[in-house]
């Protein structure tokens, strides 16, 4: 899957859904609670969060494929039993590019040290919406 995929993959998983003209901005609707993504002409030239004249919030779409933090947020909506089934994958997916010399760390620090891009994998993995023709 390309990092947008990744990312949009995430943003669904995590309630948000698609509105208008594509992706790249979420709109966020205090009163109903609904987030859309929105085309990125919504939020050029503001700093996010800005909000319109009715009290809608619009933000940038997460980046989870670079953010450890955004990664973190999205972890945390897993269950127990998923948590489990996510460090699983996790460690697969840290050892796997360990023995291809891409990180140099042992087993017992694969979890720890991983990139926000193999935690968006794992992740994704772990809800069941990784696509490997991507």
């Amino acid at each position: 899957m390309t990092p947008e995929q990744i990312n949009i993959a995430i943003a669904e998983a995590q309630g948000f859904r698609e509105r208008g003209g594509g992706p790249f901005g979420i709109y966020y609707d205090k009163e109903d609670d609904d987030r859309y993504w929105v085309s990125p002409e919504y939020i050029e030239g503001f700093k996010p969060p800005w909000t319109d004249f009715d009290g809608a919030a619009y933000y940038p779409l997460p980046d989870y494929c670079n953010d450890l933090n955004e990664m973190h947020e999205a972890w945390c909506s897993l269950t127990q039993k998923q948590h489990f089934i996510f460090r699983s994958y996790l460690q697969t997916i840290v050892l796997n590019a360990q023995e291809s010399g891409v990180l140099p760390i042992g087993p017992c620090h694969s979890v720890c040290n991983a990139t926000a891009l193999q935690r968006a994998e794992a992740y994704l993995k772990t809800i069941g919406k990784w696509n490997e023709k991507d």
